[in-house]
């Protein structure tokens, strides 16, 4: 459909044909006192651009707010008017003037060769100025004046002969394609003002601009809310007025940029960021957002919430310490796991971290932005653990909550469910975990509809399963579940070229965490390499924790570690007796207590404070024991 266009002329139209005219309504003849009112009826009737000649355009543009272009006359046009008076008009030798108004381009010089008249050329600014022109000219007895409809109307009410002004078909060509390009443009320019309002309307934050002189251009009705202000108590008013705060001023004005700015009404708090607009490095305005502190405050807590629960996984591949070969090759084989989305059975002594590689695996993953959900299958009672898991409906069993709960597994949705020590899992919940892995439903307590979840599962367990699949303590086919893709992370004892790293990393710490002077960790380095840690790395842990705050008390180097560091240590130097042995040679208990408190003693170079918190026993405890009290 065409879009429609109007034309106010000045003179005559000619040479266009109907196709040409498509969607185009034309008013020629037309003085200036006439161009506004006709302006606004190609308005009402829904012109969407108006082409004028250039004395009539200035007055259009005062009356409308549609694109308004100027037809400019042509060297062409003015040579076939002239022609049309020497032809048409029989008028030759004779002094003919060309009265145009000043808005049109012309160099009528080029034209005075080509005609047989006198010609002489005016140019006029408005209609006053029109009648002093019209005035002389009559004064000096010129034969013929050549203009639009008012230079004909005056000219005619002294007595003077005059002929109207022609437009040819090329010159309204020329308008009307560039009005059409406008049209295009102008369409595009509406259809993203439209998105980009579209997309202020739907969000979360206020949003208002600006132009240069600090008039609100636009706001949102996020930004009215928060304001609690009506749109035409915004709009055209002054920013820094409807928000009341001067300091908007230096963004528009001097191009500050200003971040997290708080501002204060009557009924909230809002954080307020502001930058200039700017183009060729010039200020053209300024875009302000508004944030409810309220709603920032609601988030914040909810993200503690979530990481209160759970659902967040800090540990990464980058962060576990170790370069031995052993742990490179079990990292490199967790992180091809982590690219694919079948389940994983981590194997590992207590300690060895299946939890950090659990976490790291779901980082590295598709799933990394999802939640990630840690269960311990041991920690919990067989009803909680399934309640926990698998939640429930309203009135499921007493004390159930109003509303029923959604259950981890659910809670899950799209990340990670990390089952730690699916060993202690009860044989009742092995039949309901499976059917969760092989058919990714939920069926909540109480509930009577399945309730689909996407979700990865990554298991643990530090004992072997195949043991407790004999003992019928384990279901074989959950075993086959779980174990589609195997890791077994090695423990600390075969790997203790990483002791010294772990040690200098848990020292920093642990050092930093209680307040106290990093001390040199060469002795403790030294000790521990020698040591098996069936605790691995949480039991290295705990003890350089141990170490930092013992550090400032005690004074011998060689007793930092704890009773049962010394406890093999001494086996060792028996010749391998084992603790049992050991035992057995005692006489009598209080004999026994006696000889291991001076054997502590002794090894805390005679230190018995040192003696006493190694054995989590009383200092007087101690002076008792070696005294035989």
């Amino acid at each position: 459909m065409p879009r429609k266009i109007g034309i106010v002329c000045a003179g005559k139209v000619s040479g266009l044909s109907e196709a040409e005219l498509d969607g185009v309504s034309i008013f020629e003849e037309v003085k200036i006192a006439e161009a506004g009112r006709l302006a606004n009826k190609l308005e009402a009737e829904g012109a969407e651009a108006i082409i004028g000649t250039a004395g009539i355009a200035v007055e259009l543009r005062k009356h409308v707010s549609v694109p308004v272009v100027i037809a400019y006359l042509t060297n062409f046009d003015v040579l076939e008017t002239l022609k049309e008076v020497e032809n048409d008009l029989g008028i030759s030798g004779k002094k003919v003037a060309l009265i145009l108004h000043s808005a049109n381009e012309f160099q009528p010089e080029r034209l005075y060769p080509f005609v047989q008249n006198q010609m002489a050329f005016f140019s006029y600014q408005d209609e006053a100025h029109l009648r002093s022109i019209i005035q002389t000219l009559f004064e000096k007895d010129f034969e013929m004046l050549v203009g639009g409809p008012t230079t004909l109307f005056l000219a005619r009410q002294l007595g003077i002969r005059a002929h109207l002004m022609s437009f040819g078909k090329e010159t309204m060509l020329v308008a009307l394609n560039k009005a059409r390009e406008i049209l295009v443009l102008t369409q595009k320019d509406r259809e993203q003002m439209q998105r980009l309002k579209t997309v202020l309307d739907i969000f979360p934050d206020g949003i208002i601009t600006t132009d240069q002189e600090g008039t609100v251009t636009m706001c949102n009705p996020r930004a009215l809310a928060l304001l609690n202000l009506r749109e035409q108590d915004v709009l055209g008013k002054k920013a820094h007025q409807v928000v009341d705060d001067p300091s908007w001023r230096a963004v528009y004005e001097k191009g500050v940029k200003q971040l997290d700015v708080l501002i204060e009404n009557k009924k909230s708090k809002i954080f307020s960021t502001r930058q200039p607009i700017l183009v060729n490095g010039h200020i053209i305005g300024s875009v302000a957002t508004l944030q409810d502190v309220a709603k920032i405050q609601k988030l914040e807590h909810k993200f503690r919430s979530l990481q209160t629960l759970g659902l967040t996984a800090k540990h990464k591949f980058e962060g576990i310490i170790g370069d031995s070969g052993i742990l490179q090759e079990t990292i490199k084989l967790a992180k091809a796991y982590a690219a694919f989305d079948s389940t994983i059975l981590i194997e590992g002594e207590t300690g060895t971290g299946k939890e950090v590689f659990a976490q790291s695996i779901h980082n590295a993953s598709t799933r990394a932005m999802g939640p990630f959900v840690a269960v311990n299958c041991a920690a919990l009672s067989e009803s909680l653990l399934e309640s926990e898991l698998f939640g429930y409906e309203e009135g499921a069993f007493t004390g159930a909550k109003r509303g029923g709960k959604l259950g981890l597994f659910e809670l899950a949705h799209r990340g990670t469910v990390f089952l730690d020590e699916i060993n202690q899992l009860p044989l009742q919940l092995q039949a309901k975990v499976l059917r969760v892995i092989q058919e990714k439903v939920v069926l909540r307590l109480g509930g009577e509809r399945v309730i689909p979840v996407d979700i990865r599962i990554l298991a643990a367990t530090n004992e072997n399963l195949r043991d407790k699949i004999k003992a019928g303590k384990f279901r074989d086919d959950l075993y086959y579940r779980i174990n589609v893709l195997n890791l077994r992370l090695p423990p600390l004892r075969k790997r203790k070229e990483d002791i010294p790293a772990l040690v200098e990393h848990f020292l920093d710490l642990f050092s930093s965490l209680h307040g106290q002077e990093r001390c040199d960790p060469a002795e403790l380095i030294k000790a521990s390499l020698s040591f098996a840690w069936p605790g691995n790395v949480r039991e290295l842990a705990n003890y350089v924790e141990r170490y930092a705050i013992m550090n400032q008390e005690i004074e011998a180097p060689n007793s930092r570690l704890s009773h049962e560091f010394w406890m093999e240590k001494a086996e060792e130097e028996r010749g391998g007796q084992n603790t049992d042995s050991i035992i057995l040679g005692f006489n009598t208990l209080e004999i026994m207590q006696r000889q291991i408190i001076e054997e502590a003693v002794k090894r805390c170079g005679g230190n018995k404070l040192q003696a006493a918190l190694l054995l989590k026993v009383s200092r007087s405890t101690v002076w008792n024991k070696i005294r035989g009290v």
